[in-house]
């Protein structure tokens, strides 16, 4: 749900904006809003969670989110709407911070594998699902049913925490390092910020310049800070531990090689070639479709032979894929694309189920909720970067091939309308914006390769998988 939720919103914001007669600004902090407050808090959140009960704190975040949805769904000016997903992002901060550190107090060594298979499967399914459940519930019923499916949904959850969740060990309860929580908030708020505007302020500018100059010394103060502290929010000693580090880094990059190619899709799927948002949904479906066989089945083996087989060839099959993606034809057909999507699929689930698996068997269990926390900041940073610097390649290319072209993302209206003209005999205008959309979609998918070979020669070279199943298999014989 919380997956769903960062981009199911994309799809009725156009409505959204029509009923508040929001300006461009205001609907971008809409969305800007819920993702700076989720990479603030995961951390502080999933260290928390190590303090007390992890399950009652489930309970807790997931009831923030469902009263956060329902807020946003009464909001009756963006102002206030813009605060309820702040509210909204508070929930999701707390379930996401502590969901990988969930999986491993309720599954031991040996098993976690099976369930970070079955996570992939949701986080997978949740980006594939939102467009879809966005574009059908916002053309059907109306943009607050948007944040109204997360009612029931979520009231379920809460009572199904409550009635089965075993009690997730409390641990020692140590003071909250509030000075860290606050640099590391001013920190990554403005890294965030900074990423996330660059784009639209340009690159160069002092908005932007300024943000990334300002979150640097509070970075390396909280960094100093938690090296000092006796109890600190970030134990950084976690990044001693190798398979840890290796993971950590390895999806940081494949992370962003995905955002950085793939938040271009859909503009090809409903501009160039024409399809509705729904449409648009399911021809994607194969990534999801695919990385449901094989992630649990990925996370499965990652128990039983060394996780670093799987964790290699899921990178070649993931580049692969992106080197297909970058000779797509205006002209292709499901058929056609949908082997190169299931490759893709297949990729994500290869290695992104054993990495989750290696990393939480790695750390210390008292520590699960820290390094859950961290694991998806350094992920929604990594999709934060991608986006961003996608963003930089195409605009960068279009404005080579179309001088003066500006930041600007071609939209569907934008083509139908141009299509229109070219109908009237006034084609040459459409003919350039598609020739040089092609160009500069190949290009942006082609400099994706790079990231994804990076995270596979971090894992080909520095993974320990025989370490991994030692832990599994020492685990075994304890519990046996």
């Amino acid at each position: 749900m919380v997956i769903i939720d960062a981009s199911v919103l994309n799809v009725a914001l156009p409505s959204i904006a029509q009923e508040f007669k929001a300006t461009a600004t205001d609907v971008e902090w809409i969305l800007n809003a819920y993702t700076i407050t989720l990479v603030i808090l995961l951390i502080p959140f999933g260290r928390i969670g190590d303090m007390v009960r992890r399950d009652l704190l489930y309970c807790v975040g997931m009831s923030v989110f469902v009263i956060g949805s329902y807020l946003c769904s009464q909001s009756w000016n963006v102002t206030v709407f813009i605060i309820f997903r702040v509210i909204q992002a508070v929930g999701g901060a707390i379930i996401s911070g502590n969901a990988v550190a969930m999986l491993a107090e309720l599954f031991p060594p040996g098993k976690r594998g099976t369930a970070m298979g079955v996570q992939s499967i949701i986080i997978a399914t949740g980006f594939s699902l939102g467009p879809v459940l966005g574009g059908w519930l916002t053309t059907n019923l109306s943009w607050h049913w948007v944040f109204y499916i997360n009612i029931p949904v979520g009231i379920i959850s809460v009572i199904l925490g409550l009635t089965l969740l075993p009690a997730l060990g409390e641990g020692v309860r140590e003071p909250i390092d509030v000075v860290g929580v606050v640099l590391l908030a001013i920190g990554l708020g403005f890294l965030t910020l900074g990423l996330i505007k660059g784009q639209e302020w340009g690159w160069d500018s002092e908005k932007t310049v300024a943000s990334f100059v300002i979150s640097i010394p509070y970075l390396i103060a909280f960094v100093v800070r938690e090296l000092t502290y006796e109890h600190p929010i970030l134990d950084l000693s976690l990044f001693k531990i190798r398979n840890y580090s290796v993971c950590v880094i390895s999806l940081f990059f494949m992370f962003m090689g995905l955002s950085l190619s793939m938040f271009l899709l859909p503009f090809f799927l409903q501009g160039i070639k024409g399809l509705t948002a729904e449409e648009a949904g399911i021809w994607v479906l194969p990534i999801s479709i695919l990385n449901t066989i094989v992630a649990p089945l990925a996370g499965r083996l990652s128990d039983k032979i060394n996780p670093k087989i799987t964790m290699c060839v899921g990178p070649i099959l993931f580049a692969t894929s992106l080197y297909l993606l970058s000779h797509l034809k205006i002209n292709v057909r499901f058929w056609d694309l949908a082997p190169i999507l299931a490759m893709l699929g297949t990729g994500m689930g290869l290695v992104m189920a054993p990495a989750m698996n290696v990393m939480i068997t790695a750390i210390p269990p008292q520590k699960a909720g820290m390094a859950s926390g961290t694991i998806r900041t350094f992920n929604t940073l990594a999709q934060a970067m991608g986006v961003a610097f996608g963003g930089v390649l195409f605009t960068g290319k279009m404005n080579e091939l179309i001088p003066n072209y500006g930041n600007q993302l071609p939209n569907p209206l934008q083509i139908k309308m141009l299509g229109i003209l070219a109908m009237k005999g006034f084609g040459a205008p459409l003919v350039l914006i598609v020739e040089a959309f092609m160009r500069s979609f190949r290009h942006v998918f082609v400099s994706a390769i790079p990231l994804i070979v990076v995270g596979f020669i971090v894992i080909l070279l520095f993974l320990r998988g025989e370490e991994h199943l030692k832990i599994v298999k020492g685990s075994a014989f304890m519990v046996a």
